[in-house]
């Protein structure tokens, strides 16, 4: 993954971008995800690219509320404690 500093981010503007934007960084770091949007935008901002920035401060947050929201689920919490697969003997 390499979010390159520049203008061409117009598309995260809006709440789907920047949820797709998200989605796109949790499937390719999973956890790591948040920390490295706010990495992301601490270098950028020490670049001078503050549009790039902006625009990670902003895709930090989805992130760690998309995570909390699948952390929460029911399905999540009942996939951890599958056990053997069967029937009840």
């Amino acid at each position: 993954m390499d979010p390159t500093p520049g203008n061409h981010n117009s598309s995260l503007r809006g709440e789907t971008g920047l949820r797709l934007a998200a989605m796109v960084v949790i499937e390719e770091l999973g956890e790591n995800a948040a920390v490295y949007a706010a990495t992301r935008a601490i270098i950028l901002q020490k670049q001078g690219d503050e549009i790039g920035a902006s625009t990670w401060r902003r895709v930090a947050p989805v992130i760690e509320e998309m995570q909390r929201k699948k952390s929460a689920s029911p399905k999540a919490q009942t996939d951890s404690t599958i056990g053997p697969a069967g029937g009840t003997e």
